[in-house]
């Protein structure tokens, strides 16, 4: 989930707020007089963003693989694990 939150509100509730986006692996948006500036997330989505953007450019054409196959699923072209049993 993406929160917004000036950046006075996050200076003055920063403990909470790390513990927070730490713990609900969020997301928030921080603003400067309203205005989108920076986002806060934890590490583990960081790292989970990395990682998905990593397995994404090592694979050429694994994003068109992927919506053919979301594409498939929606018209029931599929075979579920206990046919394959």
């Amino acid at each position: 989930m993406t929160n917004t939150i000036a950046i006075s509100d996050a200076r003055a509730n920063l403990p909470d707020l790390v513990t927070k986006i730490d713990k609900n692996l969020d997301r928030t948006i921080i603003t400067v007089n309203g205005k989108p500036k920076v986002v806060m997330l934890s590490v583990d989505e960081l790292e989970s963003l990395e990682e998905t953007a990593e397995v994404l450019s090592s694979f050429p054409g694994i994003k068109k693989d992927i919506e053919e196959s979301r594409k498939q699923i929606k018209k029931g072209q599929f075979t579920t694990l206990s046919d394959l049993k």
